[in-house]
């Protein structure tokens, strides 16, 4: 409890922040393993398109026209791009190999040679960039960018609009899922491919609009990232790891387990970092050991996630 009492309130709010956004990330990679059952290895470089997109709409675009730009004026143009790659990615790579019965060693590895096909693109556009209109296009913070509300800093607004996005989102997720006949047929589908394909339902369309969802929901993350963490090509990359603890440690199956995971990891990081690691002198490089710590623990005693913990109370509840 004193430990809560001594926490300094950017600390908090970054902890907050990270949180925010690993929940965003770890929706679309759990979106990812309910569809085609892989854990994405392009999954972050998703969120660096999305970072890129949102920078050069404003340099490109609302610069030009004249337009005092934010990062979410972009959110439209950035969920259209980064969700027409990951259906493009779906419909050129893990459909085709779905359907000749690949199985999930073969999806995986078709998801690694994915993210150097998107990792060399990013890498190629930054350059004709630079080279050709001479912008600077890596090592760029999109916090510049960001609307500040009246009477508050940076990291307060950052921690309100992020909030904010991950309620909006999940929210829509849950009414678009659970709510709406769509939902129904994209469940079926999910729950069972070849009964779902029996009663004339189009599953290809169903999980094209699914990966629709995972790119524009990634890629709204990745504006995030680039606001805290210097942009390249390997902004997504390096961060993969995190982003498959986050949804490991909630639960791949649902969406509740991304909202779960991302703020048991984005917590155990920043605050973990700052009153465990820093106190003892440890570097901050050694941050990661925290959450894999608790995936560790976490999976020892419910193979599922804090999700599958969550429907076993709630289950036990109800009898």
């Amino acid at each position: 409890m004193e430990l809560f009492v001594n926490i300094d309130y950017p600390t908090l709010a970054r902890a907050v922040i990270f949180s925010n956004i690993y929940v965003l990330l770890a929706l679309g990679l759990n979106l990812t393993y309910i569809t085609t059952k892989i854990p994405s290895f392009a999954h972050g470089d998703l969120a660096t398109i999305g970072a890129y997109v949102s920078y050069l709409s404003i340099v490109f675009l609302f610069t030009q026209l004249g337009i005092p730009a934010n990062v979410y004026l972009t959110i439209p143009i950035v969920a259209l791009a980064t969700g027409a790659v990951a259906v493009l990615s779906y419909i050129a790579v893990f459909r085709p190999m779905i359907r000749r019965g690949a199985g999930i060693t073969s999806l995986m590895i078709a998801s690694f040679g994915l993210h150097f096909v998107l990792f060399a693109s990013v890498a190629i556009v930054a350059d004709y960039v630079q080279n050709t209109f001479k912008v600077l296009s890596r090592n760029v913070l999109l916090a510049r960018w960001e609307f500040v509300w009246p009477g508050t800093d940076f990291l307060t607004s950052v921690m309100i609009n992020s909030t904010i996005m991950v309620v909006v989102v999940t929210a829509l997720l849950y009414i678009l899922l659970y709510k709406t006949r769509y939902g129904i047929v994209m469940r079926a589908s999910i729950d069972n491919l070849y009964l779902a394909r029996a009663v004339g339902i189009n599953v290809e369309r169903v999980f094209a609009v699914a990966w629709l969802l995972i790119g524009a929901v990634t890629g709204i993350a990745g504006i995030y990232m680039a606001m805290f963490f210097p942009m390249t090509e390997e902004l997504g990359w390096l961060r993969l790891a995190v982003m498959f603890v986050a949804s490991v440690v909630g639960g791949l199956s649902n969406i509740y387990g991304a909202v779960l995971g991302g703020y048991v990891v984005g917590l155990s990081l920043v605050l973990g970092a700052a009153y465990i690691l820093t106190p003892l002198g440890v570097p901050t490089e050694f941050q990661l050991a925290i959450p894999f710590a608790f995936v560790i623990v976490i999976l020892l005693f419910a193979p599922q996630g804090l999700a599958g913990i969550v429907s076993k109370i709630v289950e036990r509840g109800r009898r």
